[in-house]
């Protein structure tokens, strides 16, 4: 079997251009060759769907290799890709092109795009790796059905560090995955959660370094992170095959909707970012679980927008909601290179988000992390111990009251790995305080204090750690007690209510 596409890009071209592939009998492997002079420049998205409609490959095209391929198993399976038989009938591969990117880039250009399509087996050089995740038995769409979620990782009752936030080859990063597990080890990572934008993994290469499946809803409006999927997101292709003007902001809505469905965890992205920040402003506030706001430190317009954000949540936790702050690192670069004025790389892990938990299994994770236990940090790590009444508390519990007045609670956290004092505060209710702090060996920091809460009254606290001059450290989630019904309802009247104090 050997077959062409061709199509022709230029600004006039349909956001989608779709081909049938006529396979006459079943086949091995198949395999596709890529022809276009710049990969980046189609700015879109490839999917390959058989003969029963199932989709068997689903990739952004930005950093693609030429050759793409599906075969029996995963180790001569593009990344990307779900492996098994080719079976005999009529095939449709979709290319959605970005095009308000394409007139943006081409101008007056036309560029021609070619697909050789044949059933000889190819050298590929990013495969999906030993672990699989799907079958061609799967559901559509695109469906875990291979996926082990209680696998044990490790034993002990600790924090776990890991990244919220990140990137492969797969969508816009220029990592392999292989590469990416090395940087993942580097930075002592625990776990890692890939959010490809509009596309999911289908599975991974062998590593000590636990994957949690993720997805980055990625629209004109807005991008969010969704955590423990076990498929891919129902209304994710029409947002991929429709461009910016047409999007409906239904659709997001929608697929938030399946999230708390299926129990998936939601968190909105860099809600304040330059062009990429939040602005689906009907979302209702209870379709969210966390907010990020430490977002790829080293980019320019990065510290402006996380403080944005931190003081939003604050706003937000005295509104009533108990959303809880993550960090990601968001990083696409490879690991030598720099955004322009940075002097630190981007990197898989900067910022750090720990999550307390019993042991290490990914619905251990999602577990923990839907609780509130974490922490996110950069340079540095935290030990913190929250006490009352004799009992011990972890970051996102409520401390309860009993039949006292009030209850008083010890907090205390020791900073390590810094190389000069930072400065630790209280943020009670918005008000921060400024707690003791002691170097109690070289490099070591302990800082401490107490505080009440009281019988009928809505409260909360969390823990923020920086340098001297303000630089970023550490956000610990709150502890609380009591409730508040929120009055604002959508982010929209959230973001309102807070102009002028953000």
């Amino acid at each position: 079997m050997r077959e062409k596409i061709s199509f022709e890009i230029n600004k006039n071209t349909d956001g989608i251009l779709e081909a049938e592939v006529l396979i006459s009998e079943p086949l091995e492997v198949l395999s596709i060759m890529l022809d276009v002079e710049q990969v980046e420049m189609l700015m879109g998205y490839l999917f390959l769907q058989d003969e029963s409609g199932k989709i068997r490959f689903q990739k952004l095209l930005g950093y693609s290799e030429r050759v793409i391929q599906i075969g029996s198993s995963s180790e001569c399976t593009t990344i990307g890709g779900v492996p098994g038989k080719i079976g005999q009938g009529s095939w449709k591969l979709t290319l959605c092109i970005f095009t308000e990117e394409v007139r943006k880039y081409l101008g007056a250009q036309t560029i021609p795009v070619t697909f050789e399509i044949t059933g000889e087996k190819k050298e590929i050089k990013e495969s999906i790796g030993e672990e699989c995740w799907v079958s061609e038995e799967q559901k559509c769409p695109l469906y875990y059905d291979q996926f082990s979620w209680n696998q044990k990782f490790n034993g002990e009752e600790r924090w776990y560090k890991g990244d919220f936030h990140t990137h492969t080859r797969l969508s816009d990063g220029k990592e392999t995955v292989a590469n990416a597990m090395e940087k993942a080890k580097q930075m002592q990572m625990d776990f890692y959660v890939p959010t490809e934008h509009n596309v999911i993994h289908t599975g991974w290469k062998h590593t000590e370094v636990m994957i949690v499946p993720g997805v980055e809803v990625t629209a004109e409006k807005g991008h969010c992170n969704l955590f423990g999927i076990d498929r891919l997101p129902s209304r994710i292709k029409e947002i991929i095959c429709r461009p910016a003007s047409e999007q409906a902001e239904t659709w997001v809505t929608e697929i938030l909707q399946e999230a708390a469905e299926r129990g998936w965890l939601v968190s909105i992205n860099h809600p304040f970012l330059h062009v990429w920040k939040w602005k689906f402003h009907s979302i209702p506030l209870r379709m969210v679980q966390f907010l990020e706001i430490v977002n790829d430190p080293t980019y320019e317009y990065a510290k402006e927008s996380n403080e944005k954000a931190i003081r939003f949540l604050d706003l937000l936790w005295q509104e009533g909601y108990r959303i809880y702050g993550i960090g990601g690192s968001d990083s696409h670069n490879l690991i030598e290179e720099r955004y322009d004025g940075a002097l630190e790389p981007s990197v898989a892990g900067d910022p750090g988000t720990h999550v307390f938990s019993k042991g290490l299994t990914p619905t251990k994770l999602l577990q923990n992390l839907r609780k509130g236990h974490i922490y996110v940090s950069r340079y540095c790590t935290l030990e913190v111990e929250i006490t009352a009444d004799g009992e011990t508390y972890l970051p996102g519990e409520h401390i309860p009251v009993g039949t006292k007045e009030a209850v008083r609670i010890q907090y205390q956290v020791v900073i390590r790995g810094l190389e000069e004092c930072p400065v630790v505060y209280a943020v009670i209710n918005r008000v921060r305080m400024g707690m003791e702090l002691t170097e109690i060996e070289k490099g070591v920091y302990e800082a401490k204090t107490e505080i009440l809460f009281s019988a009928g009254e809505y409260e909360w606290m969390r823990l923020d750690v920086r340098k001297e001059d303000g630089t970023f450290l550490g956000y610990v989630n709150p502890i609380y007690h009591g409730a508040k019904t929120p009055q604002c309802k959508t982010f929209g009247e959230m973001v309102q209510k807070a102009s002028g104090m953000i």
